[in-house]
C-alpha cells in the first residue's frame, strides 16, 4: 500500500494547526513540518502534537521569509529521503481542510493513469456580521475551542486551481526555481475539494495582516512576490453578507461539487503526457535541474523582526 506524505508549512496558525494536525493524522503517513518563524504557539503545539503522533515529523523552525518555491521546495527535498516510489504526497496548508481524504479521492475518483492532482477551492469567508459579535463580546477567543468548521460556514467556489497532489518517483526534481515539481505527473481530470478557512476572527485576522505589512516594509525583500502584504487594513478582508455567490454550508450536509475541468490541457496535450510518462519521463527527469543544497528562503532580518514583535505588543496573543 502506498503511503501520503503532508508536506506542510506554518506560521502563526496558533489558533488552527492543533485542528489541522488532528485532521491530517487520519490520512497521512508522515507529517512534515517546517515553521517559518512563528511568534504565537504554533510550534510549541507541533512539537506536542508529534509526540503524540509518530507520524508527525517537525523538520526546523527558523525565522525566514515564506516563498512558494523555496520553501515548499525544502519541504520537499527534506522530507524525500522518507518517500518510496509510488508513494503520494501532497502540499498542505494549516488553513486548509481535505473536504474527501486523499486516500478516498485516489481510490474513488482516480484512474489508474493519473498521478498528479489539482484541488478545488472553498473559500470559506470571516462575514462582516461575524467581525460585529466580536466587536459586541458575543464571540470570543473561548470560541475557538469548536470546530472551525462550526464557526465559518460561509464560502465562495473558486475557479483557481493549483497542482497540490502527486504520485511519487524517486527520478523527480523540485529545484528553487519552480512551485511544484518538473513534470509532475498525469494530470487528473477530477479536482481534490478543499475547504479553505485563512481569515477565521478578527483578533487572527488583524495580526496576520500586522504581520505581512511589517514584512513588506523590509527594502531587501523582493516587492513583486509579497505586493499583497503591503495592505494593514483587515477590515478590507471582510466579506459582505450579501455578497454575490455567497454560499452557506453546515458540517453533514453535502458540499456543493464542482466539477470545472478548465484546469486540463488540450487533448492532444493530455495524449502526449501519458505517452511521455509511459515511456521516457526518467530520462525527462534527469534532464531538469535538481535541487541545490545551497538554497534556503531568505532570512528575516534582526530589524524587522524586532519591528514585528514592537507592532504586535498590544495584540492579544494565545
Amino acid at each position: 500500500m502506498p503511503a501520503y506524505h503532508a508536506l506542510l508549512a506554518v506560521r502563526d496558525e496558533g489558533d488552527i494547526i492543533g485542528e489541522c494536525l488532528d485532521s491530517l493524522v487520519k490520512w497521512a503517513d508522515f507529517i512534515h513540518v517546517i515553521d517559518t518563524g512563528s511568534i504565537d504557539s504554533t510550534w510549541e503545539i507541533v512539537l506536542d502534537r508529534s509526540l503524540r503522533h509518530k507520524s508527525i515529523i517537525p523538520l526546523r523552525k527558523d525565522n525566514l521569509y515564506f516563498s512558494e518555491n523555496l520553501v515548499r521546495g525544502w519541504i520537499f527535498n527534506a522530507a524525500r529521503e522518507n518517500i518510496r516510489n509510488g508513494d503520494w504526497f501532497l502540499r498542505v496548508d494549516a488553513d486548509e481542510f481535505h473536504h474527501i481524504s486523499p486516500r478516498d479521492f485516489v481510490t474513488d475518483q482516480l484512474d489508474r493513469n493519473e498521478t498528479l492532482v489539482y484541488h478545488q477551492y472553498y473559500h470559506f469567508c470571516l462575514l462582516e456580521s461575524e467581525a460585529e459579535l466580536w466587536e459586541k463580546g458575543l464571540e470570543t477567543i473561548n470560541d475557538r475551542a469548536k470546530p472551525i468548521s462550526e464557526r465559518r460556514r460561509w464560502y465562495f467556489s473558486l475557479s483557481y486551481s493549483e497542482p497540490r497532489m502527486c504520485l511519487y518517483r524517486d527520478t523527480m526534481r523540485w529545484p528553487a526555481s519552480v512551485s511544484f515539481p518538473y513534470n509532475a505527473g498525469v494530470l487528473a481530470r477530477s479536482r481534490l475539494p478543499i475547504r479553505h478557512y485563512p481569515n477565521r476572527d478578527p483578533l487572527q485576522l488583524r495580526r496576520r495582516c500586522i504581520i505581512r505589512s511589517v514584512m513588506h516594509e523590509d527594502p531587501n525583500l523582493a516587492k513583486g512576490s509579497f505586493s499583497h502584504w503591503k495592505d494593514s487594513d483587515w477590515r478590507k478582508h471582510l466579506t459582505a453578507d450579501c455578497a454575490h455567490g455567497l454560499k452557506q454550508w453546515r458540517p453533514g450536509e453535502p458540499l456543493e461539487m464542482v466539477n470545472k475541468t478548465d484546469h486540463l490541457p488540450s487533448k492532444g496535450h493530455q495524449l502526449l503526457q501519458r505517452i511521455l510518462h509511459r515511456t521516457c519521463i526518467r530520462h525527462l527527469d534527469r534532464r531538469r535541474n535538481a535541487w541545490n543544497s545551497s538554497d534556503f528562503p531568505d532570512q528575516i532580518p534582526a530589524q524587522v523582526l524586532t519591528n514585528l514583535q514592537g507592532a504586535l505588543a498590544s495584540e492579544q496573543y494565545p
